[in-house]
């Protein structure tokens, strides 16, 4: 009775281990397919996964100095990017976006202190990347550009972006007239600094 018991539970391990190695594999080819569409679209090295539908999650820090301003001003960045690009910011709770693993999103916060509006940097790879306005950050263009600083665009100091890839980050996916959009963008009617 023994012998029967045990091989009735035989097959039952077997597929918790071939369950194990089928997702791994797909993990990993997700992973490949994802670096795959990375280079081919020539985006930054640290564009996360998760945005390759052109949706970037974002949030607001409501403790920051001027909360109303904040927003105002980054409704205006957005309108902007989205007026010339193919992608769609999706503001989400902020505690929710801290709560959820391995989503990257950009968290914009004010701050009253710092004088520069070019602030290139961001603090993490995958999670929360900080997005920090200034009082110099007082257009719409001027948060944009910043935005594309957390996004993982940079530039030499007194440079513009690289227009490869700027146009990479601006065009990740197809959308709707995205060859008036691109063409606007290549014309130079609208431009980021």
């Amino acid at each position: 009775m023994n012998s029967l018991h045990s091989s009735h539970l035989q097959p039952n391990g077997y597929w918790v281990v071939n369950l194990f190695v089928l997702l791994c594999y797909c993990t990993g080819a997700l992973t490949e397919y994802c670096d795959e569409f990375i280079n081919d679209r020539g985006l930054p090295e640290d564009w996360p996964c998760d945005w390759n539908n052109g949706v970037i999650p974002y949030a607001f820090n409501f403790y920051s100095q001027s909360p109303k301003r904040l927003i105002g001003l980054v409704k205006k960045g957005h309108e902007h990017l989205e007026k010339l690009s193919c992608l769609k910011f999706k503001e989400y709770n902020p505690v929710t976006l801290a709560n959820s693993p391995n989503v990257t999103y950009l968290y914009y916060t004010y701050s009253g202190v710092l004088e520069n509006c070019c602030l290139d940097f961001y603090t993490n790879y995958i999670g929360r990347r900080l997005v920090l306005l200034t009082p110099m950050c007082t257009m719409g263009l001027e948060v944009a550009h910043v935005t594309l600083h957390g996004m993982g665009l940079w530039h030499r100091r007194l440079k513009a972006f690289s227009d490869a890839q700027a146009k990479a980050v601006l065009f990740p996916i197809d959308c709707n007239n995205i060859v008036d959009k691109v063409h606007g963008y290549e014309k130079g009617r609208i431009r980021i600094l």
